[in-house]
């Protein structure tokens, strides 16, 4: 079940007497609001499509990667749900862990080695990618 009392309600008025109608309302519904304007708006909504579209996709490829081999997805669910936990008291990028991080590269050599899709290795090399560049503040790889 959603807490709707957790979930943020962003708001935006052309008028401070309708922005006042909105947070009131607003207020009723949940316990964080916020006043955001267009441009945060479309910021929020691409941040969104990263941590929740990308992540679930990801989420699906993982999925699909373990029952080729006839393995449960259940055995990432709880490592998934740490990495989540983490976040209420880390940000996401000194939470980061993995090959990449550490620039692991025999480990990373061997994630490719497995992968025989050349999107899924395009997709990883990307990634890896953008989490060593994240985590080392710009150094190549």
């Amino acid at each position: 079940n959603l807490d709707f009392e957790g979930i943020p309600v962003c708001i935006e008025a052309s008028s401070q007497e309708d922005l006042a109608i909105l947070r009131k309302l607003a207020e009723q519904v949940s316990r964080e609001v916020q006043m955001i304007n267009s441009d945060q708006r479309r910021t929020l909504h691409l941040a969104a499509v990263f941590a929740n579209n990308f992540s679930n996709h990801l989420f699906a490829k993982a999925y699909q990667i373990l029952e080729k081999e006839g393995l449960p997805f259940s055995l990432l669910q709880p490592l998934i749900a740490e990495t989540v936990a983490k976040l209420d008291d880390m940000n996401p990028v000194d939470a980061q862990t993995g090959p990449a991080k550490r620039n692991d590269q025999k480990t990373i050599e061997k994630h490719l080695d497995l992968l025989s899709d050349p999107m899924d290795s395009a997709l990883y090399e990307t990634l890896t990618h953008s989490i060593f560049l994240t985590s080392h503040g710009g150094k190549k790889l």
